[in-house]
């Protein structure tokens, strides 16, 4: 039988939220299609305009739905899964085992959505590598800047970030300053338009958050604190 949730539950506005956004779609489109649900040839490009709109509006729907179900459900640990990495590339490794292919997963493509989810276990906050250069044509830094005299494109790597400052990655915790590979790089904090920016920019693979969430207690065990919590 299924499940009978409370009023209070995300879930429940996530469902009638759904529905409601069906029912316009299929609202707004309709004046397009002939009695058989096709597009008339005189309406194709309105038909086409609208149609997309509601493609984006229902991905932003189902993003936020599975930002409720990955905080409400874990994956189990022994899972064979692939993700996405950098530069077209993909990685593949086993939930809940933290080993060179998760360490190689989680520093080249989902840096972002293990620091996402070491942040959501532990409530420390999240921070972000400045690089000193762009990695790209110059001028993609006069391009919407989310940060205050930061290029976009020279957002590299994420972290949390301990209470006692440490930057934490899938590699361990480290002094700021002395990540290896970004030493004596600034870092600066991922404030809510900093982690939108992540999200939809094409320089930055989509945020695996799911299969993160796996490795944080193991990582948080060789620290020494297993459950830690700000």
């Amino acid at each position: 039988m299924p499940q009978t949730l409370r009023q209070d539950d995300p879930l429940v506005h996530l469902f009638l939220s759904f529905g409601s956004m069906s029912d316009r779609h299929k609202a707004a489109v309709s004046p397009y299609l002939d009695v058989e649900g096709y597009v008339e040839d005189d309406h194709r490009r309105a038909h086409t305009r609208r149609d997309r709109t509601n493609a984006v509006e229902a991905r932003q729907l189902l993003e936020r739905a599975m930002d409720v179900l990955t905080e409400r459900f874990m994956l189990p640990d022994g899972l064979t899964v692939t993700v996405p990495g950098t530069n077209g590339d993909s990685h593949t490794l086993v939930t809940g085992q933290l080993d060179d292919s998760a360490r190689m997963t989680f520093l080249h493509g989902q840096c972002h959505a293990f620091a996402r989810a070491l942040s959501d276990h532990t409530g420390w906050p999240m921070a972000i590598i400045v690089s000193d250069d762009c990695s790209l044509d110059p001028d993609v830094c006069a391009v919407d800047s989310v940060v205050r005299n930061v290029c976009t494109c020279q957002l590299e790597h994420a972290v949390a970030v301990r209470p006692d400052g440490a930057h934490v990655d899938i590699t361990g915790a480290h002094l700021p300053g002395t990540l290896p590979g970004h030493e004596g790089q600034e870092a600066i904090a991922v404030t809510s338009a900093v982690w939108s920016h992540i999200t939809r920019s094409p320089l930055w693979r989509r945020p695996a958050v799911d299969v993160a969430r796996t490795f944080v207690v193991p990582l948080l065990a060789t620290l020494g604190q297993e459950g830690a919590a700000a």
